[in-house]
């Protein structure tokens, strides 16, 4: 989706628009920001209060905390965490996320 900049405008601002919302981390983040010692890494529900877009090496960016309140930010690629399949934009952000990249394609099957 994000070699389509309408779809991607367009899911960035509905995205914006839900905000803020509830999302699951993926298993493999939470695990690593356990691994860098990261406040509140246990926790696997966070909530998403805003986002931006970081070009297309970056995608979309899903900010989890507010640096005013905490004094640190924590920001996640929207790849890497999951919105409720309640939430009417689920169905675009699951395809965004099962996605390959271009890298992926152009390496061949083994790349995940």
């Amino acid at each position: 989706m994000l070699d389509n900049p309408e779809k991607t405008t367009r899911l960035l601002a509905a995205l914006k628009a839900a905000a803020p919302f509830d999302v699951e981390l993926a298993p493999s983040l939470i695990e690593y920001l356990q691994a860098q010692n990261v406040a509140d890494a246990d926790r696997t529900h966070h909530v998403v209060w805003d986002l931006s877009y970081a070009g297309d090496e970056g995608g979309i960016i899903c900010h989890l905390s507010r640096s005013e309140e905490t004094g640190r930010a924590l920001v996640v690629s929207l790849t890497h965490v999951r919105v409720p399949r309640s939430m009417p934009i689920a169905a675009a952000v699951l395809v965004l996320s099962e996605a390959p990249s271009e890298e992926a394609q152009e390496a061949g099957p083994e790349v995940a």
